[in-house]
């Protein structure tokens, strides 16, 4: 629907039908980057000494979820949580959480699944029946195997530009599947922010 006013008369139609129900999508919850929390803290401990030991008991219903540790270090680690609005923008104006003997930084993260192998998004490698893909050059190959070394080419890019018939829209495709910069990731993190609670 193109505004709220559509979405509501589209409701109010839908619900008309006895054999139709609606419901509204939930919006995900933002996720955070805690960079370098201690190594020693087990994931179920996480939750218990944010909320304890940074003054946030007095939120309602405040979530902590960890997903995973994005990068392990000796004696640290930088986990992904994910945290209820609310219990974000505190700690985002802090800009630091307390953890046991640590002050541990946190930021905004953008989870996006991808696949390892075919370098696409929404699956990962496990669950994935395309071929074998070069981050560097976009041939069917393992990266390590590459011999073109000096002519990047993001995969993604060029199947994105296979789908745009405007040629001064396409996408620049010179440039490593894995960049950061790629348009083609700074899209699907804009939709993954769209859909989600912040």
């Amino acid at each position: 629907c193109n505004s709220n006013t559509d979405r509501e008369i589209l409701e109010k139609e839908l619900s008309k039908l006895e054999t139709l129900s609606t419901e509204r999508p939930k919006k995900k919850l933002p996720a955070m980057l805690l960079k370098f929390a201690p190594q020693h803290n087990e994931n179920s401990e996480i939750q218990d000494i944010i909320l304890q030991q940074n003054d946030l008991m007095h939120l309602a219903n405040p979530e902590i979820i960890v997903k995973f540790t994005k990068k392990s270090f000796d004696d640290s680690r930088h986990v992904v949580i994910q945290v209820s609005p609310h219990l974000r923008k505190e700690q985002l104006a802090k800009q630091r959480i307390k953890m046991k003997w640590s002050m541990c930084r946190i930021e905004d993260f953008v989870i996006v699944t991808r696949c390892y192998k075919c370098l696409g998004y929404g699956h990962t490698k496990n669950f994935c029946t395309n071929k074998q893909t070069c981050s560097n050059c976009a041939e069917e190959h393992d990266w390590r195997e590459c011999r073109n070394t000096q002519h990047k080419r993001c995969v993604n890019c060029v199947r994105a530009n296979t789908l745009i018939t405007n040629n001064n829209k396409k996408l620049d495709t010179n440039h490593s599947a894995i960049s950061q910069s790629c348009p083609r990731l700074k899209r699907i993190e804009s939709i993954i922010i769209n859909k989600t609670e912040y």
